[in-house]
């Protein structure tokens, strides 16, 4: 009875951080309470372990909402990998959000840390992407929540982290190598995302990788297969960039095997960046007609009132449950609270993945790539566009002028912003 009662007071207390999400200053004043419950809960071997998935919920929340994080918050990072090193292995897909918000909130913290043992921060999650892959009891699910690990990282911690490529290179194209003939393409592509957000970290030294590895001609042609079978948002973006920054490079600095393939990977960056604009507009237009509607309901319940049985929401609370939204990956916020796991369908990496990436305009930074490879060398440049389908040419079109309309509805902005000030 009383097990059960602590994991109910655990329960509320997720629940009331939930409530008071929109006030994240709050969560400064709770913290002396909740953090020594977290800490002892995940430092115990195990002894509390029917509580762990409570003490993470709160520790998402405790990590996701407020701008900063205590040096006594952070006191919980090495405990979880602690309790996924000793008992908890199983509880990977409720230690990545936390985990991921650690370093996005703070990443030269993070780079900076090490255990009382003296090992970096960075390095235990380097053990945790590595041992998940390699165990063979981990579900693909696990396998591609591990690997997103990896991508917070290369995000959140542009040019620090040149060391760890080696090694980022040698887990996922090893993963890669036994997805090659699976009929379900999602491990592939989270394998993928990671070889895209490498390159956009740093395309010379990524194909330096895939070189020393004799790999480079095979991934890429396989990467252009899979991008067509590529639905989600992140996956389409990072493959965008990634393949962008190639051009960034000179012609001549680049390997025979990316050389003689630069008309297929800008065919396939140019592409894959048409269709997610032509799906954006798609949305946009969808959520007009949506906006119209709603609008004739409001003006309706202007009129008439709600009714007993209605609830009154408001612009506030709408956005309140998207943070929400986003802070579970899914829709289902019950699932959330109560522990479960959030990948049910399998299709895990979602498009509410956040990291530095949201900034970037894939439409403007293709084209401003491109044009800029066009300058240096237009006599190489030539030559690849001579390699061009017809299609691909008025693709591009398409593309540069998008994002020259993109780039003066940003400056719109940006004068709107500054004339109000």
């Amino acid at each position: 009875d009383s097990a059960m009662a602590a994991a109910q007071c655990l329960e509320c207390i997720a629940t009331v951080l939930k409530g008071i999400c929109m006030r994240p200053d709050l969560f400064k004043h709770l913290e002396p309470n909740l953090i020594p419950i977290i800490l002892k809960i995940l430092g115990n071997d195990g002894e509390f372990i029917e509580y762990l998935e409570y003490a993470l919920d709160i520790l998402t929340f405790l990590t996701y909402f407020p701008t900063e994080l205590s040096p006594q918050l952070w006191e919980a990072f090495p405990l979880i990998y602690q309790s996924f090193d000793q008992y908890a292995f199983d509880y990977l897909s409720l230690m990545v959000m936390p985990l991921e918000n650690f370093i996005g909130k703070s990443p030269d913290y993070f780079l900076a840390a090490v255990t009382s043992d003296g090992v970096k921060y960075i390095d235990l999650i380097f053990k945790i992407v590595g041992r998940t892959l390699a165990e063979d009891r981990s579900s693909e699910s696990e396998c591609r929540k591990a690997l997103s690990l990896y991508m917070t990282v290369l995000h959140n911690c542009n040019g620090k982290v040149d060391s760890y490529l080696s090694i980022i290179n040698d887990v996922t194209l090893l993963k890669l190598s036994q997805q090659v003939n699976a009929e379900m393409p999602l491990t592939r592509i989270a394998c993928y995302q990671i070889i895209g957000s490498c390159l956009f970290y740093n395309p010379l030294l990524e194909l330096q990788e895939l070189e020393k590895r004799g790999v480079t001609q095979q991934v890429m042609t396989e990467w252009t297969k899979d991008a067509a079978k590529m639905e989600k948002w992140l996956p389409r973006k990072l493959t965008v960039l990634g393949m962008a920054s190639i051009f960034h490079l000179p012609t001549s600095s680049l390997p025979q095997s990316v050389a003689s393939q630069l008309p297929q990977i800008m065919a396939s960056a140019v592409e894959m960046c048409e269709n997610m604009y032509d799906d954006a507009e798609k949305k946009e237009d969808e959520e007009d007609d949506v906006l119209e509607e709603e609008e004739e309901e409001v003006d309706n319940e202007d009129e008439d009132g709600y009714g007993e049985d209605e609830d009154v929401t408001s612009e506030t609370e709408e956005a309140y449950m998207d943070a929400l939204n986003k802070l579970s990956g899914t829709g289902d916020i019950s699932n959330f609270l109560v522990g479960e796991d959030w990948d049910q369908d399998g299709d895990d990496l979602d498009d509410d993945y956040t990291s530095p990436i949201d900034d970037i305009d894939q439409l403007i930074f293709l084209s401003e790539t491109l044009t800029s490879a066009f300058q240096k060398e237009p006599e190489a440049y030539k030559q690849v566009q001579a390699a061009l389908p017809p299609n691909v040419v008025a693709s591009c079109q398409k593309v540069f002028a998008a994002a020259e309309t993109q780039r003066a509805q940003i400056a719109q902005v940006k004068l709107t912003n500054a004339q109000a000030k």
